[in-house]
């Protein structure tokens, strides 16, 4: 299919690498200069972005609409392959370029990812903050550069699942919630939802009502989703879960006779992320992170009444269709195992632990370019019409929604699988001046809280305090305003997701250690051994530091001076 693609956008297209470009582009969406290609190395979908150093540089780059004072939180992943290891003064980077109204470049940003200290073999997540932009600023261009140093030997990085998120008001977090006015929630299998509306709102765009009448969870936890007159008004219904969860299996299980539906509702069980700009001709890419599945006859009552969707429906293999009839009290599931490479599809008679051959319905397993990224895309679930309204109250039951993540299990018993504890790993390098990378793994999607302390208790730095999805994710800290010392650094997540957890990790800023890269002629420092991974909210702190009442909010303890 044919694809035109924007010069400049309000956001990152294409972030993942999955879509060729064309006319000697290797990606869509992607400007590229110098020695570049693509490789079958990814951390997500099938493809990722090869760039080969060169003295002069080579890259990839988009602009994107920006505004003087704007900041931009930078993520993603890169790997420095086996047998291309950046060496010398050779190095991988993030660029960031101001330009004016004119066109003109006001100023730039240098940000590394990975230098000769980096692993090659393996991908390394990292996540960065620009400086403001600069007075004047219309544009910002995001490049991701490789740069052999002269006289080094060729270096390569692959790049891939990159994000550029302007933390400028509207957040991509806040806007998750625009459809949502009404402030109610529901507890459903273990998870709180939202209800949409009330008001008019895609898809359809149907009235959606947040009453009780339209939408409720009985004595048995069942969740009874709607399209039904309200004062003379058609509404119907969706639900969608407050915390984002990742890769994994989502089993949506039924009770009832689905294919007896009105052949204008269509019962959606899905992925979705709002973005902060909405383009309807810029969905090529999956901009909303949205994954199907459907019970609709979609007007035409000889239509088969199931299918699963990857977006845009109309890319040449993105939708699978199935028939199915189902007794009027029966228990059905249907599911999506949601990983890196693929979205495994398959529909059940029964629950979610009585899946097995016999018994199924169907199955159809992606493999395409448009597989969710792990960004924000949260389960939902909506029963609306397509066309005129039914001719009669359209109900769907609920008995389950459960979540396995990858390498769980489903249980009969728990609708939800607990995640492993988070985990806090020693910063690199250490002892080190004046930088310093600290990493971090989630189990679970999750917000999150890093933050410096010194031994007398004071925090120094906040290093994040947002919501980051499950895996391992790096950040750096600048020291370079600091005296020579030991420092805590804590992560700690709050109720939720998992147990609250709080970890304290020791580091230590000698005097006399050189930056990275720069051979010490000798030390005898090291890292003290006492806290690395060992102080959570149970264990006794160290010196200089008490613990009081967790702030409100965040079930952990709060270290303060004494």
């Amino acid at each position: 299919m044919g694809l035109q693609f924007l010069s400049a956008a309000p956001i990152l297209v294409n972030p993942s690498f999955e879509i060729s470009g064309a006319g000697g582009a290797v990606f869509g969406g992607w400007e590229q200069f110098g020695n570049v290609s693509t490789s079958t190395l990814a951390v997500h979908g099938g493809k990722a972005a090869l760039v080969i150093g060169q003295t002069t540089g080579s890259g990839y780059w988009q602009q994107l609409d920006c505004e003087a004072g704007e900041r931009w939180r930078i993520a993603g992943h890169v790997m420095i392959p086996v047998g291309f290891p950046l060496q010398g003064s050779s190095q991988a980077f993030i660029k960031v370029e101001w330009f004016n109204s004119s066109g003109s470049m006001i100023s730039f940003e240098i940000l590394p990812v990975a230098d000769l200290n980096t692993s090659t073999g393996q991908y390394q997540s990292f996540e960065l903050l620009s400086p403001a932009a600069p007075t004047a600023t219309t544009a910002m261009r995001l490049v991701l550069v490789v740069l052999q140093g002269s006289g080094d030997p060729v270096p390569q990085a692959l790049f891939d699942q990159i994000q550029c998120d302007s933390t400028s008001p509207p957040t991509l977090e806040e806007v998750q919630w625009d459809d949502f006015p009404g402030g109610r929630t529901i507890e459903f299998s273990g998870l709180t939802w939202r209800v949409k509306g009330p008001g008019y709102y895609g898809p359809g765009p149907n009235n959606f009502s947040d009453s009780e009448q339209s939408v409720w969870v009985d004595d048995q936890d069942r969740l009874h989703v709607t399209i039904r007159q309200i004062g003379g008004a058609w509404n119907s219904s969706e639900v969608v879960t407050e915390d984002t969860l990742g890769y994994g299996d989502y089993i949506f299980t039924t009770q009832g006779a689905l294919d007896q539906l009105h052949e204008r509702a269509v019962l959606g069980l899905f992925t979705w992320q709002y973005n902060t700009y909405w383009d309807p001709a810029g969905g090529w890419w999956n901009p909303y992170n949205e994954f199907d599945i459907e019970y609709s006859r979609w007007g035409n009552p000889t239509n088969q009444i199931g299918q699963f969707v990857a977006q845009p429906w109309d890319w040449d293999g993105n939708i699978f269709r199935y028939g199915a009839s189902f007794g009027p009290t029966e228990i059905s599931s249907h599911a999506i195992r949601w990983l890196p490479d693929r979205v495994e599809c398959r529909a059940w008679r029964g629950g979610p632990a009585d899946e097995a051959s016999s018994i199924q319905i169907t199955n159809w397993t992606y493999t395409g370019p448009h597989i969710p990224r792990p960004e924000q895309p949260r389960v939902h679930i909506n029963l609306w019409y397509f066309g005129d309204p039914p001719t009669s109250t359209q109900e769907v039951v609920l008995t389950r929604f459960t979540h396995v993540p990858p390498g769980g299990s489903v249980s009969a018993d728990d609708p939800m699988i607990t995640p492993t504890p988070v985990k806090l790993m020693q910063n690199y390098p250490n002892p080190f001046n004046p930088n310093t990378s600290i990493r971090f793994e989630l189990a679970s999607p999750s917000p999150v809280k890093l933050e410096i302390y010194d031994l007398k208790g004071r925090k120094l730095a906040t290093l994040l305090d947002d919501y980051r999805q499950a895996g391992t994710h790096q950040l750096q800290w600048d020291a370079w305003d600091l005296p020579s010392g030991v420092y805590l650094y804590r992560l700690s997540t709050p109720p939720g997701v998992s147990e609250p957890q709080v970890r304290f990790n020791e580091m230590n800023k000698p005097v006399g250690v050189p930056p990275v890269g720069v051979q010490a002629a000798s030390t005898s420092l090291s890292m003290a051994t006492g806290l690395r991974a060992a102080w959570t909210s149970t264990s006794t702190p160290p010196d200089g530091i008490q613990t009081v009442q967790p702030i409100a909010g965040w079930d952990s303890d709060v270290p303060v001076a004494i």
